[in-house]
């Protein structure tokens, strides 16, 4: 567990160590103030993170193990053919390590690329990388988290008029590393701008009821297979298990929902009208649509399927709060300023430490080569 307590204590430091920096826009003639951006900042906690997910031992995760034995046994034509390709990349070799090394090669890649080209300060992304558990999500599914990470770092071209349909083919890439991107062409149906508050509470109220009936969340999944097609058969040896209510969820679970939901309603209210940064403001009106589908798809929490489509939504709370952050940084009220993001911050952390207390995705003890 030290690993793990030292990584959001090592970027607070350095986000303390972090001196304050103002640009100036002589277009607008106002200044901006940013957490100094620096490339080896990015470099630094790409090579830590990359080391720690390739020489973590076959007892961290409760999927790492599962992955050394179809190396070892050859039968992993199973697999979509990007893993297919890695997998034949380190028996080639007769080194299960060049399979992690490749495979947090990607995944880390193209989440740092997109931190670097939509962040306006880098280490509040990678603190909420490792915050929001996408990070250590990935020594479990590693394979879907690398679909994941080509999504977040082209979101642009789903968000661009002339360059949307790029998109499909990032899409069609995905799917050969998981096959649940299948269910990233609905991006195309989320609103671009942001939801308005008319929709939201509804949407939070409704989802707070959902959340206690059972039987909805069971209704939900059969659809989903319905709907899935070959992603359904892919699990159609324990389609009872994937498609149905297999973990039971109550009120403490649903706490730290609530709490989002309270950030979403005051960043709606609060920060609608202060737009006169220079960041992509369509990428968090974006970012915000989609971590307000996902705290709704908590309604049918605890099947398995939803739950993977999650990770994909979860992944862009890098984005809205990073953007959410700057905006703060950058207010003219320095008692919301400085009171939003401490509180966000310690909810984060609370909400991180909880689940390694509870060894959430099996990552608990860190163990090195083992």
């Amino acid at each position: 567990m030290l690993v793990y307590t030292l990584l959001p204590i090592l970027v607070f430091y350095g986000l303390l160590l972090q001196r304050l920096t103002v640009k100036k826009n002589f277009y607008k003639l106002q200044t901006e103030n940013y957490i100094s951006q620096k490339k080896y900042t990015l470099m630094f906690w790409f090579l830590l993170l990359w080391l720690l997910a390739v020489f973590k031992g076959l007892s961290v995760g409760t999927d790492t193990q599962m992955y050394y034995q179809f190396f070892r046994s050859s039968n992993y034509e199973i697999f979509e053919p990007g893993i297919s390709f890695i997998y034949d990349i380190a028996k080639k070799y007769n080194n299960y390590l060049f399979f992690s090394i490749f495979v947090y090669l990607i995944f880390l890649f193209f989440i740092f690329k997109g931190i670097e080209k939509n962040c306006p300060n880098y280490l509040i992304s990678i603190f909420f990388f490792i915050l929001t558990y996408v990070y250590l999500t990935s020594f479990n599914q590693v394979r879907q988290l690398i679909a994941v990470s080509l999504i977040f770092c082209f979101i642009h071209y789903l968000l661009s008029k002339k360059d949307r349909y790029k998109f499909v083919v990032i899409i069609l890439i995905a799917l050969l590393f998981h096959r649940s991107a299948i269910f990233l062409f609905l991006l195309f149906l989320v609103p671009k701008r942001k939801l308005k508050l008319k929709y939201t509470i509804p949407f939070f109220i409704l989802t707070i009821f959902l959340y206690f009936i059972p039987d909805f969340r069971d209704i939900f999944g059969k659809f989903i297979i319905n709907f899935s097609g070959f992603y359904a058969d892919k699990y159609e040896v324990n389609t009872k298990y994937f498609f149905s209510m297999n973990k039971d969820k109550g009120l403490v679970e649903l706490m730290p929902v609530i709490f989002q939901m309270g950030i979403l309603l005051f960043t709606h209210t609060y920060m609608e009208a202060k737009k006169n940064l220079n960041i992509n403001y369509n990428l968090f009106d974006f970012s915000y649509n989609i971590i307000t589908i996902n705290l709704c798809l908590y309604a049918i929490a605890g099947i398995e399927a939803v739950d993977r489509i999650q990770i994909y939504l979860s992944v862009f709370n890098i984005y809205f709060y990073s953007l959410l952050f700057h905006q703060l940084l950058n207010d003219t009220n320095k008692y919301i300023a400085r009171l939003v993001p401490f509180i966000i911050l310690i909810f984060w952390l609370i909400y991180y430490f909880l689940r390694i207390i509870t060894n959430n995705q099996g990552v608990v003890p860190y163990t090195f080569l083992n």
